[in-house]
């Protein structure tokens, strides 16, 4: 698998460019793709269309769906079967277990757990799971760093192939999504982060953004220590 993604990135092709993936792929878009983001960290989930439909709302492209403010239907035993018994698929770059090495993995969740995250749908996919994992290996950005910005590059880039290839959006229109997300929960955090990804060489965009982004009251009560600081120092040192 490493070695088709490989030369398909040579190529510069896709997976949806393979006469076998489009020949393994369902005869209905079955499954959604979210990027869901959870303890800082962006990954893509994959879940099935029935089982998110009935236990939810059929999603709208681009919708921010708040885990913790969801409310399952459980209102049959088949549906509270559905929550628990049928797998969520995620998919992220993390480190193997010498933390030495980025591997791909894939880890099987269920529905109570994107409960606990914030989750972007970014559309549906007809794609086999083998060929999606394919798709995970031809977008990792190179050089990855598990650091803030490339889990959600990962993320993105994974999004961009299902949301322009299976789901006929334009670029333009997933770029308006993707200036909306962040790993980060807290507004001034994202601000930093959103800032040092347009410019990751930058500190003193990191540094402007931060600044900028501060409220009022934190600015006086930073003024007010810097004050009383630079009295201290000449009561001192008089």
């Amino acid at each position: 698998m490493v070695k088709i993604a490989q030369r398909l990135r040579r190529q510069g092709k896709s997976v949806f460019d393979l006469e076998a993936a489009k020949n393994e792929m369902s005869p209905e878009k079955d499954k959604y793709v979210f990027i869901t983001i959870y303890k800082g960290h962006a990954s893509i989930v994959v879940v099935d269309k029935e089982l998110f439909d009935t236990l939810l709302f059929p999603p709208v492209w681009g919708q921010m769906i708040d885990g913790p403010a969801l409310t399952l239907r459980e209102d049959s035993e088949s549906a509270k079967r559905m929550a628990t018994t049928i797998p969520l698929q995620q998919y992220h770059i993390c480190l193997d277990d010498s933390n030495t090495n980025y591997i791909l993995a894939r880890n099987m969740y269920y529905m109570p757990w994107l409960q606990k995250s914030r989750s972007f749908y970014v559309g549906e996919t007809a794609m086999a799971y083998f060929y999606l994992q394919l798709l995970c290996l031809t977008v990792v950005p190179p050089r990855y760093r598990l650091i803030i910005d490339d889990c959600l590059e990962f993320a993105k880039r994974f999004a961009r192939e299902i949301a322009v290839r299976e789901n006929g959006l334009r670029e333009t229109e997933v770029r308006v999504l993707y200036r909306t997300l962040s790993v980060s929960e807290d507004y001034t955090s994202a601000t930093v982060e959103q800032a040092s990804r347009n410019n990751p060489r930058s500190g003193l965009t990191g540094a402007f953004s931060f600044f900028m982004s501060l409220r009022l009251e934190r600015f006086l009560l930073a003024l007010v220590a810097v004050m009383l600081a630079i009295a201290v120092f000449r009561y001192v040192f008089k």
